[in-house]
């Protein structure tokens, strides 16, 4: 027993290192050469590495509850509690502002659809009240090197009729014409054709979209400047004040009476009056003129849901486009003199105004 006992302290120095090196040489030898000693060995050092992982275990643990007797635990329940609120919250407001976002593009998607509906409805309802007054003379196409040939023929139309037609009127003595603009609009050739039955080339110089007007230049040098014998009225026409016009509906020309009926045009368009007179296709650029024999403003179309319900671009917003012309376009500004029809019954002035007023005839 002693024996184990001194056997047990021997390998206990062997473990812990304490023996010295000529010791620990004599005791590996020993091992070595006696297995019942080796497994003894190995087993009270697996014993020993035991006890050690027990100490550390206990000694953990020791810590940790002092660490928790330091510790407010209501406290950090609390705090738990109060992060799990949050994550909660931030989770919902997330899926909150998600519906949100979804309900808004649904919503922005359907008043642009809406607003697009509407627009095109709003379109639609305009188109069919609303009517310029061209004159359809002929659906037939004519050939490019037609239309030269017809050109280099001073003083003659082309042989066909052409293929839209409407009226134009002079604002200067040396051949600028004022049509409008979807008279003219894709044209391959344009003439103007005056009361003698005389055509003449004409190339358009100017042109104003929104105000639907076109100024046309003759382009034909056998053309004879003349002065103008009436004004354009930069003044406003007062409600109900009596007009007339002449136009070429047809293939003569042709006189129509009527008065201002609104001092605002199609919509409510401020550059243009709304008149009660009677105009067909062709009546288009027609001037429109008040009993002194001033024009007061320029025919563009017609409501057609009424009858006699024209509409007429006001001849100050014609002179606002004159003088924004450039000036190398050779416009005589010949519009600021005094009417030399006033006074004259309407006969007369009639039988005056024909030589300015031209059948417009356009080729595509």
């Amino acid at each position: 027993m002693k024996e184990d006992m001194n056997l047990l302290r021997e390998i206990e120095r062997y473990l812990e290192g304490e023996m010295s090196g000529q010791e620990k040489a004599v005791f590996d030898e020993l091992r070595k050469n006696n297995p019942q000693i080796n497994r003894q060995v190995e087993e009270q050092q697996f014993f020993m590495q035991q006890l050690q992982h027990f100490g550390q275990r206990q000694s953990l643990q020791a810590k940790m509850n002092k660490i928790h007797e330091q510790l407010d635990m209501p406290t950090l329940r609390k705090q738990a509690q109060e992060a799990t609120l949050t994550a909660k919250r931030i989770s919902i407001r997330r899926r909150t502002i998600t519906n949100l976002a979804a309900a808004a593009c649904i919503a922005l998607v359907t008043s642009l659809s809406t607003i697009a509906v509407l627009q095109n409805a709003a379109k639609n309802k305009s188109t069919a009240q609303y009517e310029d007054v061209r004159r359809v003379l002929n659906n037939i196409q004519r050939s490019q090197n037609a239309l030269i040939n017809d050109i280099n023929n001073k003083n003659k139309a082309p042989v066909n009729p052409g293929t839209y037609g409407g009226t134009g009127f002079a604002v200067s003595g040396n051949g600028y014409i004022v049509t409008n603009y979807h008279v003219v609009s894709g044209a391959d050739s344009v003439y103007v054709q005056n009361n003698k039955g005389e055509a003449f080339k004409a190339v358009s110089v100017f042109e104003d979209i929104s105000s639907d007007l076109a100024v046309l230049k003759i382009a034909d040098s056998s053309f004879k400047s003349q002065p103008l014998p009436y004004a354009l009225k930069p003044q406003s026409v007062k409600l109900g004040e009596e007009v007339f016009t002449m136009g070429f509906p047809r293939d003569e020309i042709v006189y129509g009476k009527g008065y201002i009926s609104a001092k605002t045009g199609f919509n409510g368009d401020t550059t243009a009056y709304q008149v009660s007179i009677p105009v067909n296709p062709g009546n288009s650029g027609a001037p429109l003129l008040d009993n002194a024999g001033d024009v007061v403003g320029i025919v563009t179309g017609k409501q057609t849901t009424s009858d006699g319900i024209a509409f007429a671009v006001k001849s100050a917003h014609l002179k606002r486009l004159l003088d924004e012309m450039p000036k190398e376009k050779g416009v005589k500004k010949e519009w600021g003199h005094k009417s030399h029809l006033e006074g004259l019954n309407r006969v007369d002035q009639i039988k005056k105004l024909e030589d300015f007023v031209y059948m417009v005839k356009v080729y595509n």
